[in-house]
C-alpha cells in the first residue's frame, strides 16, 4: 500500500486545531508533531520522501511546529489547498499554496509539502535504530541486539515498537537515575509504574528489589500489551497490569498501599495525580515525577509539598527534571 505525506508549518496556538481537521480528508491514518530547529523544509514533492528522524515534539515549547498527515491514497493538491485555505480564512490566515521546487520562496509559512512516502518496514526500521544504553548499573536493549551484557550490569531488554520509555530520553533516564539513587537508601515492597509506557521502570525496579510486588498502569491498552510482552522478555511475572481508565481503577487505587510510585507523564497530569498519590502511598513512602520541563519543577514541589511530601533530591538532564519527594504525612 502506497502511502503519501502532507506537511505544513503551523504556529503554535493553531497545532491542534489543524490536527483535528485533517482527520476528516479522505485517506486519513494519522497525523504527527515534529520539531524542527532551523525549519528549512527542503522536502522534494517530485521524489519519494523518507521519514526523517525529528524528535516528536509534543513535550517543547515550541513557537512553530512540522505537522506531517500520513495518508493511504494520493492527495489531490487541489483539494488539499482549497480544504486548508477554508480553514485559514476562518481565522484570518495568509493563504496556503503547494510547493513547488522551481520557487525560490524561502518563507516557510504556508507552504503545502506533498510527498510519497518510501516503503519500509518502519517497526523493524525503528529497532534498529535503538542502540544499546547503558545507564548507571543498567544495560538496556532491544531483542535485536544479541550482544550480552557485562557480568556487573543489570540486562533489561526492551522492545520499544510505538511507547514512550526506552532509556534514551532524559526523563526515562534521570528516573533510572533516581531508582538508582534510591536502592541505596531503601527497599520498597510495593512499586507503582504509573503511566508505564514500555513497562522500563518497573522491570529495572523488579531487576533491583527481587522481592517487592510491581504494579503496571497506563490509560493505553497497546502500552500495556507492550509492557506484557516487555515483561516476558525479561522473565518477569505480574498479574498487576492494569488500564487506569476503566472499572479495574479499584484495582490499583489502594489506601496507604504503595512504598514507591513512578509518575513519567507530564505537567498538567501530574499537578491532578497530587491528591491521589497521597491517598495510595504509605508514609514515609517515596514518589518519583518525572516528564517535567525543569522551569516546572518548583510549580510541581510546591504543589506536592500541600498534599505532604517533601523535595529529597531533583535531577535535571537537557531541561528535562524529575523529582523525588517523600510523603511526610
Amino acid at each position: 500500500m502506497d502511502l503519501w505525506s502532507v506537511r505544513i508549518i503551523v504556529k503554535d496556538k493553531f497545532k491542534e486545531l489543524f490536527s483535528e481537521y485533517f482527520e476528516n480528508f479522505d485517506g486519513y491514518m494519522s497525523s504527527s508533531l515534529f520539531q524542527d530547529n532551523d525549519l528549512n523544509c527542503k522536502y522534494d514533492i517530485d521524489k519519494p520522501y523518507n521519514l526523517s528522524t525529528n524528535k516528536l515534539g509534543e513535550f517543547h515549547l515550541n513557537k512553530y511546529w512540522i505537522l506531517e498527515i500520513i495518508l493511504n491514497i494520493k492527495p489531490d493538491k487541489k483539494f488539499i489547498k482549497t480544504k486548508l485555505n477554508f480553514l485559514a480564512k476562518q481565522f484570518k490566515l495568509n493563504e496556503f499554496y503547494v510547493y513547488k521546487k522551481k520557487n525560490n520562496d524561502k518563507n516557510f509559512l504556508n507552504k503545502i509539502y506533498i510527498s510519497k512516502i518510501i516503503n519500509k518496514d518502519w517497526l523493524k526500521e525503528n529497532r534498529s535504530s535503538f542502540p544499546s544504553i547503558i545507564i548507571d548499573n543498567f544495560y538496556i536493549y532491544g531483542s535485536h541486539i544479541k550482544k550480552e551484557c557485562s557480568e556487573n550490569k543489570i540486562p533489561i531488554k526492551i522492545d520499544a515498537s510505538f511507547a514512550f520509555g526506552t532509556g534514551s530520553h532524559e526523563t526515562t533516564r534521570s528516573c533510572l537515575n533516581s531508582l538508582t539513587y534510591l536502592s541505596k537508601i531503601y527497599n520498597p515492597k510495593s512499586v507503582l509504574d504509573y503511566g508505564c509506557g514500555t513497562g522500563i521502570l518497573g522491570i529495572a525496579s523488579k531487576k533491583i528489589f527481587k522481592n517487592n510486588k510491581i504494579t503496571f498502569v497506563d490509560i493505553d491498552i497497546n502500552a500495556l500489551k507492550l509492557t506484557k510482552q516487555n515483561l516476558r522478555l525479561n522473565n518477569i511475572i505480574s498479574r498487576e497490569i492494569l488500564l487506569s481508565k476503566s472499572n479495574t481503577m479499584k484495582n490499583f487505587n489502594k489506601k496507604k498501599y504503595y512504598d514507591l510510585i513512578f509518575a513519567n507523564i507530564l505537567f498538567g497530569p501530574l499537578t491532578s495525580l497530587a491528591p491521589r498519590l497521597k491517598f495510595i502511598s504509605k508514609p514515609n513512602s517515596f514518589i518519583v515525577l518525572s516528564g517535567l520541563l525543569s522551569n516546572q519543577i518548583t510549580n510541581i514541589v510546591n504543589r506536592y509539598k500541600m498534599f505532604g511530601f517533601k523535595l529529597k533530591k531533583k535531577i535535571i538532564i537537557n531541561g528535562w527534571g524529575t523529582v523525588i519527594m517523600r510523603r511526610q504525612f
